[in-house]
C-alpha cells in the first residue's frame, strides 16, 4: 500500500504523456470545397486547425482552367491569416464558369508564416484528361511561386531529423522542382519507420529509418539525387499538364 501514491502518479504521467503525443500527432488541415450550379463551380478554401496552439500562416489558392478551345485562365489568391486552436476558417472563394469540355485544377497550400515551410495541402481536379498536348507558358508562370515548397508530414523524431536535415540542403539548391515534394513517414514493424519523399503524389524514394546521422546523411544525399533524377525525365515531357 506504501506504493499506491507512487503508482498513482506514474499512471498520471503516463496518461498525460499519451495526451499531449495525441495532440502533436493533430496538424493544421487543408481543403477545398466545392459547389456547382448550373455552368458554374464555387471553390472555397477552408483550413482547420487541429491543434491547441495559435498559428500564424499564409496561403495560397490557384485555379487553372483549360477551355474546350484550348486557352488557359488562371486565378490565384494568397495572404496572411491566423487561426486559433481548434478553429475551422473560411480563407477565399473563388467562382469559375465551367462548361461541359473545360478542365480544372485547383491548389491549395498552407505555409507556416514564420518558417515558410509547407505545413498542408489539398488539390481538386475535373476532367483533367483534356489537360494533354501543348500548353502555353502561362503554366509556368502559375506555378513558379510553387518552386522549392516542402511539407512535413513525418510522425516521429527520426522523421522530424531527417526532415530538418532535407529542408536545410534542399532550400539551398537554385534549381528547386516546380512541385511542392512531401515527406511523409509510415509505421513499419518493430520501432521503425519508412519515409517517403513524394512529388507530384508519386513516391520518388523511400527507406527505412535509422537514428544514425551518418545514415540520415546518405539519405539526404540519395533523397537529392531521386529527386533531380525525377525532376529531369519531367522537364522531357512538354505536352503534357505536370504540377
Amino acid at each position: 500500500m506504501k506504493n499506491f501514491p507512487f503508482l498513482t502518479l506514474c499512471t498520471l504521467f503516463i496518461f498525460l504523456s499519451a495526451a499531449v503525443y495525441g495532440q502533436e500527432d493533430k496538424k493544421v488541415t487543408a481543403k477545398i470545397e466545392s459547389t456547382t450550379l448550373e455552368n458554374q463551380i464555387k471553390l472555397k478554401a477552408v483550413v482547420t486547425n487541429n491543434t491547441t496552439i495559435y498559428k500564424e500562416l499564409n496561403y495560397l489558392l490557384i485555379s487553372i482552367k483549360k477551355g474546350s478551345g484550348g486557352n488557359l485562365s488562371n486565378n490565384q489568391q494568397s495572404g496572411k491569416f491566423s487561426l486559433n486552436p481548434n478553429e475551422v476558417k473560411v480563407l477565399s472563394e473563388i467562382n469559375v464558369n465551367l462548361e461541359k469540355k473545360d478542365a480544372l485544377k485547383a491548389f491549395l497550400y498552407i505555409k507556416d508564416e514564420e518558417t515558410q515551410k509547407l505545413i498542408s495541402k489539398d488539390s481538386l481536379e475535373l476532367n483533367t484528361d483534356l489537360f494533354k498536348k501543348k500548353v502555353a507558358k502561362i503554366e509556368e508562370d502559375v506555378f513558379f511561386e510553387l518552386k522549392g515548397l516542402t511539407i512535413d508530414e513525418t510522425k516521429s523524431k527520426v522523421g522530424k531529423d531527417f526532415y530538418d536535415l532535407f529542408y536545410i540542403q534542399y532550400s539551398q539548391i537554385p534549381d528547386k522542382s516546380n512541385s511542392a515534394i512531401t515527406v511523409s513517414e509510415l509505421p513499419v514493424r518493430g520501432t521503425s519507420g519508412q519515409i517517403n519523399i513524394e512529388i507530384d503524389d508519386k513516391v520518388v524514394y523511400s527507406f527505412v529509418t535509422n537514428p544514425s546521422e551518418d545514415y540520415l546523411k546518405d539519405q539526404l544525399v540519395a533523397t537529392l539525387k531521386y529527386i533531380k533524377d525525377f525532376n529531369a525525365k519531367k522537364n522531357l515531357i512538354k505536352n503534357e499538364f505536370i504540377y
